[in-house]
């Protein structure tokens, strides 16, 4: 027979009487949270209609409690959002490798900093080929990218519009290492100096990038003919429109280390440009400026004179062989906003987001009575060209 098991009887009751009287302390509290629970209860329903009452009189005698109440429940001043800062958007990522820092619109070149990369000769046009009649061109060989010949023609065809002029020649844009090289040795040879601020070494000058150009006037003798001034004035105000700026500005040649050139601009960009013009800064100082506006810090909001609006932010360059570049994402949560990144040929990347396209600034129609050069002009003009030093 199994045995059960021994119980101190003393113990046994003084458990019981543990547990009966925990049961009892355990229904009495919970007793007294119910009370609790629905005397707040009756306080809140009070002041609900005390609340209700005093917002009717307040109503009826022209208070203005309740349109103060209306304003802070507004759905959309709830779901307002700042385009400068990071938390406004979702993101998406892509990968840039550091091989292509010295690509892209906003490369900066001077005596000082060396291309990184060369332009592949294949990607480029020649301006004769695609330029239209409201400007001209010294010859057939003067060739740049496709950016910079498109905002070349729609500048010029607005210039054309407004001053009925059409004598602004391109004479020189894109340069390779060595050509630069011998114009080099010749400046050198003529002043007799060991360097030069008109012309820059080879590997330094913008011209290698395609998207630099210097300009004359046609039958000029020499790229001063082309001075900024009278009808040319138009030019200096408005190229920024078209994302280009004079790349040489007057009061900045202890920056750009180059000599006031009126004649040569830099095709870099609408919303860059705009910047530059409005804050009379030359590429060097915007380069620098732009650091200040990161995925974290905020970025940069230009509302362009078209109606296009940007955002702009500079991503530094990683120790490893890419970097990580986050771009916003449109509403959907799934497409990226229209943009560009462009490395700045120092140390970083510099990316522009499209959030509205604007309207434009072009003529949506050539006036000029001729879409191409004549072989006449551009002879007579490339017999200028070979006779004249180059500049930059």
């Amino acid at each position: 027979m199994k045995k059960g098991k021994r119980i101190d009887y003393l113990t046994f009751k003084k458990k019981a009487s543990r547990i009966r009287y925990g049961n009892l302390a355990l229904i009495l509290a919970i007793i007294l949270i119910i009370i609790a629970i629905i005397c707040v209860s009756c306080s809140s329903s009070s002041k609900k209609k005390s609340d209700e009452e005093n917002s009717d009189t307040e109503g009826n005698s022209g208070g203005s409690t309740t349109d103060i109440i209306e304003e802070e429940a507004d759905p959309e001043a709830s779901t307002s959002s700042d385009p400068t800062q990071q938390s406004s958007y979702l993101f998406t990522s892509v990968t840039v490798s550091s091989d292509e820092l010295g690509t892209g619109t906003l490369i900066l070149v001077n005596n000082n900093i060396a291309l990184l990369n060369e332009v592949n000769e294949e990607d480029l046009v020649t301006v004769y080929g695609y330029k239209n009649s409201a400007y001209k061109v010294s010859d057939n060989s003067v060739s740049v990218l496709p950016e910079t010949v498109e905002a070349l023609n729609e500048m010029f065809l607005d210039f054309y519009n407004a001053t009925g002029n059409n004598y602004v020649m391109v004479r020189s844009g894109y340069r390779s290492f060595d050509y630069q090289q011998e114009l080099y040795e010749e400046e050198l040879a003529s002043t007799g100096e060991d360097s030069s601020t008109l012309v820059a070494k080879a590997g330094y000058s913008e011209h290698h990038t395609g998207l630099a150009v210097d300009f004359t006037t046609y039958n000029g003798s020499s790229y001063s003919d082309f001075d900024g001034e009278g009808d040319y004035e138009w030019i200096m105000e408005n190229c920024y429109k078209y994302g280009i700026i004079n790349r040489y500005p007057e009061g900045k040649e202890s920056i750009t280390l180059i000599d006031n050139e009126p004649w040569h601009f830099r095709y870099v960009g609408i919303p860059h440009a705009q910047v530059m013009y409005e804050n009379d800064m030359c590429l060097e100082e915007y380069i620098s400026y732009i650091k200040n506006y990161t995925i974290d810090t905020g970025f940069l909001l230009v509302n362009a004179d078209d109606g296009a609006q940007y955002i702009i932010y500079y991503v530094p360059m990683s120790d490893s062989d890419t970097t990580t570049i986050y771009v916003p994402l449109m509403d959907d949560g799934e497409t990226a906003y229209p943009y560009e990144i462009s490395g700045n040929n120092v140390d970083g990347f510099i990316v522009t987001v499209t959030l509205s396209e604007g309207t434009g600034v072009a003529s949506s129609s050539d006036t000029t009575e001729d879409d191409t050069t004549s072989e006449y002009e551009a002879g007579e003009a490339e017999s200028a060209e070979n006779s004249e030093l180059e500049s930059e």
